[in-house]
């Protein structure tokens, strides 16, 4: 029986206009009623996953900085926290600035991103705090960082991450969060590896998980889960590490996977 459902937000769980339909709540709360946890697994903070699903019963730790850290949504109190390497903070700002891409700094208390980035002061609403820009990111360092950002042209970032994955290898994990956007993260912090932390806290078996996402830093749940669902605006290298691909999140996939693929199953284990 199914009893942990694990989603992404951006791309997935919320519309192109940001929010959770009515529909997509409806079977969330089936869902839940009939026995599954929820866990959102998302590359936002805490702040911008309590702003956007302050609805749903969020009762087991929840996933953000994609797995960087594991948090209790209600509390605030930290889980499990996997920070970047300091040795590698650095060199890796470096290498993005070659590329000419982007910068972003994560700490606990803010987001900093190089001046003028493209798009920066629209990544969060209130009353989550806006990214504050400053002349140079690198200058941000020795602050605790819990992810570095490359921001860039869709066109060519997919090409310039699998390059630095290969520069990266052993160093920092290396995911794509959207089209636009490449995240660094600890080399074993990961959506698909924090879905595995809470699976074995939670005496879950990996064939009981739901997953469902729509970008690369989402296969590694995907992956490990008995059931991992791609979203159909979700890239064709996500779709192929899925069990199944359901609608855009523009027509209600989360809610059209969990009627044809879930909710079903649910009602049949509970008869």
């Amino acid at each position: 029986m199914y009893r942990l459902l694990a989603i992404d937000l951006d791309g997935t769980l919320l519309s192109p206009q940001k929010i959770i339909t009515r529909r997509t709540y409806n079977a969330l709360m089936q869902a839940i009623t009939a026995g599954m946890q929820l866990v959102i697994a998302t590359g936002q903070t805490l702040n911008v996953l309590r702003a956007v699903c302050a609805d749903l019963p969020l009762t087991v730790p929840q996933i953000i900085y994609n797995g960087a850290i594991i948090a209790d949504a209600s509390t605030g109190a930290i889980v499990r926290e996997q920070l970047v390497p300091q040795e590698y903070i650095l060199s890796t700002l470096a290498r993005l600035q070659e590329m000419n891409l982007y910068r972003g700094y994560h700490t606990h208390e803010h987001v900093y991103v190089d001046h003028n980035t493209p798009g920066a002061q629209k990544w969060y609403r209130p009353p989550v705090p806006p990214a504050l820009e400053v002349a140079d990111v690198a200058s941000i360092y020795p602050q605790t960082c819990i992810k570095l950002v490359g921001i860039g042209d869709e066109g060519t970032l997919r090409a310039k991450r699998q390059q630095l994955e290969d520069l990266l290898a052993g160093q920092l994990y290396v995911t794509q969060a959207s089209r636009d956007l490449l995240e660094f993260l600890h080399p074993a912090a990961s959506k698909g590896n924090a879905l595995k932390f809470l699976a074995e806290e939670l005496a879950i078996a990996p064939e009981e998980i739901v997953a469902i996402g729509d970008n690369h830093n989402d296969i590694g749940m995907l992956t490990f889960a008995g059931l991992g669902i791609a979203m159909g605006n979700a890239h064709d290298e996500v779709k192929a590490a899925a069990t199944y691909v359901t609608s855009r999140n523009s027509k209600d996939g989360v809610a059209v996977a969990l009627e044809k693929m879930v909710l079903p199953y649910l009602e049949a284990a509970s008869s």
